[in-house]
């Protein structure tokens, strides 16, 4: 999966307590072909995909806008743009450090 993205648009977060990683379920455009896929995410990535929503003026809090499920390995933390109201939302320009690995598509 190329590197850089263009047209993001982000349905769904999962993070896990115990984890380093994200689960960043998007949709983006490749050509004229629409991809949805889940990203799996590091730390950097996700704080730089954070921090491109900030600049839409979207300002997460983990407390505030995810919900939390107790697990037997901690809390799950999850999060659907849709029912915020942030489904419209699209990234202009994602091009993570770290090469993303895709779940499916």
């Amino acid at each position: 999966m190329k590197n850089g993205f263009k047209n993001l648009t982000i349905q769904h977060i999962q993070l896990e307590e115990r984890s380093q990683l994200a689960e960043v379920e998007v949709q983006f455009t490749e050509g004229k072909i629409l991809i949805e896929t889940i990203m799996v995410l590091g730390s950097t990535d996700l704080n730089m995909l954070l921090a491109k929503l900030s600049a839409k003026g979207v300002s997460l809090a983990l407390t505030e806008d995810f919900e939390h499920f107790s697990t037997e390995e901690g809390e799950l933390y999850s999060l659907d743009f849709e029912k915020k109201g942030w489904s419209e939302i699209v990234i202009d320009d994602f091009v993570p450090l770290q090469r993303v690995r895709q779940i499916r598509a």
